[in-house]
């Protein structure tokens, strides 16, 4: 009974220099880093290819539709999604032909045509075929808000109304993950990010790549283990 009872408290003790933080007597509250399984069951290994994206950007007005269109919104994030499972992955990234063409413009028709993935995957060699459908906006917004101000010539505080001008930034993307051997849809996942810059026109590459490095995290929990931090507690 006595060798029983002293277990759990060496346990407390050991949370207790590692940083657990006492709450109530004999309840200590500490931080664990918790593993994530991928999204995709993988070895790590496997060789991988990324076919073209589906795009559907949408815009505020006409403007900034010829701004958007001048993006090669597929071919800016199938190069960022390269880059990406290159060097954060031991996955063999194949190169995908040129001339490949999706066989549908609605991405449940291309995540349902099996015949077309098994073709390409025993064109390429891929295990696994990466697509989906991405979407990039960009809108100019304007508007004005109260703030207050000190005048010079009395000293009392009033208020005014201010025009402010901002660009917003919306990167959406559904990831689409295919079986190069057999066809069969492994994961349809879909990620958002929205980005607000303080003035008007703001660059449109720089506000995308943004939207690209805040989802890096979630992106790359489709093919790797991530870690998350959790609160746990040690009862005495």
């Amino acid at each position: 009974m006595r060798r029983s009872r002293a277990l759990p408290l060496l346990a407390a003790a050991a949370l207790l220099a590692a940083g657990a933080a006492p709450l109530l007597a004999g309840v200590f509250e500490t931080k664990l880093r918790l593993p994530l399984r991928p999204k995709l069951a993988v070895t790590g290994r496997e060789r991988i290819t990324i076919a073209p994206f589906l795009v559907a950007s949408r815009t505020s007005d006409a403007r900034d539709a010829q701004r958007v269109a001048d993006v090669d919104l597929d071919g800016e994030f199938r190069r960022y999604l390269t880059k990406l499972l290159s060097k954060r992955t031991k996955m063999t990234l194949v190169s995908m032909p040129s001339d490949v063409k999706l066989p549908a413009a609605a991405l449940r028709d291309v995540a349902e045509n099996a015949a077309f993935w098994r073709g390409l995957g025993a064109r390429t060699g891929a295990d696994i075929l990466l697509s989906g459908v991405v979407d990039f906006r960009v809108e100019n917004k304007s508007g004005y808000r109260t703030e207050e101000y000190r005048s010079p010539v009395d000293n009392r505080i009033y208020t005014r109304q201010i025009l402010v001008e901002s660009t917003g930034f919306t990167f959406d993307v559904s990831v689409l993950a295919v079986d190069g051997r057999t066809g069969a849809q492994l994961f349809l996942e879909n990620f958002h990010d929205q980005k607000e810059k303080s003035k008007r026109a703001a660059d449109e590459m720089a506000g995308l790549f943004e939207n690209l490095f805040s989802l890096e995290g979630q992106l790359l929990g489709l093919f790797v283990v991530r870690e998350r931090e959790a609160n746990r507690y040690v009862f005495d």
